[in-house]
């Protein structure tokens, strides 16, 4: 059987290299390497982490992620510069966290 005509073809203002790979446009953004870790969880906290998503999800972003919240949580946490020097356990730490008028 042969192969139908193509009626359409696309010309290329580049001039071909050795490189045959598509010329990239515009600015590419470097994706930041991953690492996967384990993060234990109460039922509760998963629970309440699971409401936020379903939220998220009836507002639009169906893809939504339980790595990608934990992700903004943490960028979040990142940028208020809390510190964390000297506390003794994670009832201290949640206090820290709580911002306080």
């Amino acid at each position: 059987m042969a192969k139908p005509k193509r009626s359409i073809t696309r010309d290329s203002v580049f001039r071909q290299t050795g490189d045959t790979s598509t010329p990239r446009q515009g600015m590419q953004k470097p994706e930041p390497q991953m690492r996967q870790t384990a993060v234990w969880l109460s039922d509760d906290e998963t629970e309440w982490l699971d409401s936020r998503l379903q939220e998220i999800k009836r507002g639009g972003w169906r893809g939504v992620t339980r790595s990608a919240f934990i992700r903004a949580l943490i960028r979040a946490s990142m940028e208020q510069q809390i510190e964390v020097e000297g506390i003794s356990g994670e009832a201290e730490l949640t206090d820290r966290l709580i911002p306080h008028s």
